[in-house]
């Protein structure tokens, strides 16, 4: 079953799109994205980072000639890119769907920034579900099929004078990715699935679009813990309930207990064994099996 859209669904992209189909020069698919997100869509056939690109191009704008909201940028090859803690992050060219998004959001608190990321992974879950993937998203900024990562998402604060931030949001995900990094990662075609990059893009756009309007319009859907959005998201949160261990920056022990929920601002709740409620913000969270949990 699709999921709620605020969007009218238009018309496919003339023609079937295999997997590692170059993106670059498909004018149909700028075309029907740019009808979408109503902004400037760029599709460019290798960057070393898309997010450190489109974060340089806000940077550099006067505010006259500022990039819109939901301004695309997508490359077909990317060879420097990032994740959380400068991890670095390379596929073969064709082989993922990488793109990041500007977003000028409208009556949203800043202090609420962080909910974008959880939006992206949100709308990336919904996507693959649609296809059959049992997909969920990993807190802060992940999707996993089963327990293997498919989907990266890192944001960046872009900080103008005289301009209200911006953020953008940087989404890395396997399509047809045969030689995996780390046995812990899969991808959309080793998952039986044989989608096209093109039509993944305008699926994942789709379903973001509506959930990223409703928090503008209306942020206290995610920011009060009966928020409609906040339970559409928590419904696809696979880290709430589980146990986990944070590895908290600095040189702060990790935190050892039971995902219990998110504040208002997106941080995760952990509660120890016999202790009480945290809030983590920042730091990597692994799903702890009962072996992990004795060990």
């Amino acid at each position: 079953m699709k999921s709620e859209s605020m969007v009218d669904t238009l018309p496919a992209v003339n023609g079937a799109h295999s997997p590692m189909q170059p993106l670059t020069g498909d004018t149909a698919l700028i075309s029907r994205l740019q009808a979408l997100l109503g902004a400037p869509v760029e599709i460019v056939a290798e960057l070393g980072s898309t997010n450190d690109e489109l974060v340089r191009r806000a940077l550099a704008d006067s505010q006259a000639l500022a990039l819109p909201d939901m301004s695309l940028l997508v490359t077909d090859y990317q060879n420097a890119g990032k994740g959380r803690l400068d991890r670095t992050w390379e596929v073969r060219p064709g082989e993922a769907l990488t793109f990041s998004l500007l977003l000028r959001p409208v009556a949203v608190p800043p202090e609420t920034y962080g909910w974008f990321t959880m939006l992206m992974s949100c709308a990336v879950t919904q996507a693959l579900r649609d296809h059959g993937l049992a997909a969920q998203t990993k807190w802060p900024n992940d999707v996993l099929v089963g327990t293997r990562k498919i989907t990266g998402i890192l944001a960046a604060l872009v900080v103008t004078p005289g301009a209200a931030p911006a953020v953008v949001v940087g989404t890395g995900l396997n399509v047809s990715t045969t030689h995996l990094p780390v046995e812990t990662a899969t991808s959309v075609q080793r998952e039986g699935c044989n989608l096209g990059r093109a039509d993944l893009l305008v699926d994942v756009l789709e379903k973001f679009l509506p959930l990223y309007r409703r928090f503008c319009a209306d942020p206290t859907e995610l920011t009060v813990p009966d928020g409609r959005l906040r339970t559409v998201v928590e419904s696809q949160l696979g880290t709430l309930g589980q146990r986990v261990r944070a590895e908290l920056p600095g040189a702060q022990a990790p935190l050892t207990g039971r995902a219990v929920g998110l504040d208002d601002h997106g941080a995760l709740l952990i509660r120890p064994e016999g202790g009480r409620v945290r809030a983590v913000s920042a730091g990597d969270v692994v799903h702890l099996r009962p072996t992990e949990e004795r060990s």
